[in-house]
């Protein structure tokens, strides 16, 4: 897609920073069984900015169809990642392993640590670079591949299966590391509109109320107070005062053939004018 020179990028080219938290991660594989997780995996290494995936003795094939498919923007990496024939050696430039299981194993390895927690702990060990590794969809880490990591991480569940998905398991932990302590990436906020274009929507709809006769049961003096807290209520953009003016606009034209600007009638015109009589129908031909 071709770009003006200095015109904003689109949403979908802006690049956001990484998190700090990841900084220096790399994610190991053990014994991965399913194509589809490897591609899906990979593809989440392009959502967090992890450039190092290692893969330890998979049991499918990396280079196929279906994991080729589901890594998408991350095929090369997936392709291009380091196979390992064992743990130890896929993580002896690591200052920290983190291992990862939905069991419990507190009386072999101690507490563990929920996501949120990782930062913490890679930041006591002020390792450079550190492992989060996960295990096979089937069983996980085994008990020797565990007692290789430092510490370890368990994902709580709250129904009874206690055990997640792969590639859920890896974006769940993942996202609660990248998130924690880091605020919340939002876009920019549209233009607040100013005081004089609120006040100006708020006379032309009074005006228009007026026309359309709407106080003649109504006492305008009451009504105005509501209409101004009302407004001020909302937090009015410059796009949301030229939409409710449009309405109100639309809303004159076909009711009296013109569209009725407040700079070019005002209010005291407009009441002049839903006060008058209708005018008399044209008499009948002779």
């Amino acid at each position: 897609m071709n770009r003006r020179p200095g015109a904003p990028l689109h949403p979908d080219q802006i690049i956001p920073p990484p998190s700090p938290n990841l900084a220096g991660c790399c994610l190991v594989l053990v014994r991965t069984q399913g194509p589809v997780n490897l591609g899906m995996i990979a593809r989440l290494c392009g959502n967090f900015g992890i450039a190092d995936l290692r893969l330890v003795a998979p049991q499918c094939a990396v280079d196929c169809s279906e994991a080729r498919k589901y890594a998408t923007h991350n095929r090369e990496q997936l392709l291009s990642a380091p196979i390992f024939p064992d743990l130890p050696s896929a993580v002896a430039d690591c200052g920290l392993v983190i291992g990862s299981s939905a069991r419990f194993h507190e009386r072999e390895l101690g507490p563990s640590l929920v996501p949120p927690e990782v930062p913490a702990a890679v930041a006591a060990r002020g390792a450079e670079r550190w492992a989060l590794v996960f295990g096979n969809e089937a069983d996980g880490l085994h008990l020797d591949e565990l007692r290789c990591c430092q510490t370890w991480v368990h994902l709580p569940a709250f129904g009874p299966n206690v055990s997640y998905n792969l590639a859920n398991a890896v974006a769940i932990t993942l996202y609660g590391i990248a998130t924690a302590g880091v605020p919340p990436q939002r876009g920019e906020p549209p233009p607040a509109a100013t005081r004089a274009a609120v006040d100006a929507l708020y006379e032309y709809w009074l005006a228009t109320l007026e026309r359309i006769h709407y106080f003649r049961r109504a006492d305008p003096e009451k009504f105005r107070p509501l209409l101004r807290r009302m407004l001020n209520r909302w937090a009015l953009t410059v796009q949301d005062v030229q939409a409710l003016r449009g309405m109100l606009a639309q809303i004159n034209y076909f009711a009296f053939g013109r569209r009725f600007d407040r700079e070019e009638e005002p209010l005291s015109a407009a009441r002049s004018e839903a006060a008058a009589p209708p005018p008399a129908p044209p008499a009948a031909a002779e």
